[in-house]
């Protein structure tokens, strides 16, 4: 995925397709407007930004539009992830969980399914082929 620079104000109306999609712009206006402080003419104007970046796109339906995420949460939360793993901690995931583990506080069972996780990473990256472990990513 290429390196998309989505601001937190278009963020807030990509997590509103996330949720729901397609929508038409009046669904995102009234769904946006009820959290924020943001007019009609802010609102459009995120909207046509994230389809200039390909964010987002748009089918036509009768008279309107219908606007759905172009990129699925999982991915765009990953391409963020990585980027900070990289900038911050020389691209180690490993430094990366060691100081969310150190510093974060967990929900209920929030450890078990990380504990759960990276076992699985353990086991697939036990796996070899001609002697030699091989990581996934």
């Amino acid at each position: 995925m290429k390196k998309l620079n989505i601001s937190d104000a278009e963020l807030e109306l990509l997590k509103e397709l996330w949720v729901e999609s397609p929508l038409t712009s009046r669904q995102l206006v009234d769904r946006l407007r009820t959290r924020t402080q943001w007019g009609e003419p802010t609102i459009k104007t995120l909207l046509l930004r994230l389809l200039r970046k390909k964010a987002v796109r748009r089918q036509s339906q009768g008279k309107s539009f219908l606007y759905s995420a172009a990129i699925a949460r999982d991915e765009y939360q990953y391409a963020v992830g990585r980027n900070v793993i990289d900038r911050l901690f020389d691209g180690l995931a490993g430094n990366f969980l060691t100081c969310l583990v150190r510093n974060e506080a967990f929900r209920p069972g929030e450890l078990e399914e990380l504990r759960r996780l990276l076992d699985e990473k353990a086991a697939e990256q036990q796996t070899t082929t001609d002697g030699e472990t091989q990581p996934t990513e």
